[in-house]
């Protein structure tokens, strides 16, 4: 049965269109749209004004490295101040990008000796310091069998 040039250019037509839209249907109920990456900012979309205020934002290994050994000071749940003093600032090196779509990160952990315990009810706590202001660090609490109170802050930032 002979067919038509025109009919066959329709029916050409319609099931290319039809191809189309199934596959950019498929793509997106995929999730596989790449204006969405992770940790990846839409294009025109600056990092918001809060957290370019936050201190933490600007912070690097090179801002504590002068204060190791250094007191810093958060309240407790009485609204005390309790002494946290830097013991220790330690670095971390990237050994390796593991796909070639993860991004480079500057990272560094911060521990503190501290005198008294810090609120259980929250981890992010105000801290203080004289040269560097107040500023909010999520700690985390290590206890040991010797009864020393130690907490933990880790900066990750990407480059």
């Amino acid at each position: 049965m002979p067919q038509s040039r025109r009919t066959f250019l329709r029916d050409g037509l319609c099931s290319a269109v039809s191809i189309a839209l199934l596959l950019a249907g498929a793509r997106i109920g995929l999730g596989q749209s790449q204006k969405n990456e992770i940790g990846k900012l839409p294009p025109g979309s600056p990092v918001p004004l809060e957290a370019q205020q936050d201190p933490v934002y600007f912070f690097r290994e090179e801002t504590f490295k002068p204060y190791v050994n250094g007191i810093f000071q958060a309240p407790n749940a009485r609204g005390e101040m309790i002494e946290l003093k830097l013991i220790r600032l330690e670095v971390y090196k990237a050994t390796g990008k593991l796909t070639s779509r993860s991004k480079d990160t500057k990272a560094f952990s911060m521990t503190f000796k501290a005198a008294g315990e810090l609120p259980p009810f929250t981890s992010i706590h105000r801290i203080r310091h004289p040269a560097l202001g107040e500023f909010d660090l999520f700690l985390t609490k290590r206890k040991t069998d010797d009864g020393d109170l130690y907490y933990e802050a880790v900066i990750n930032h990407l480059q």
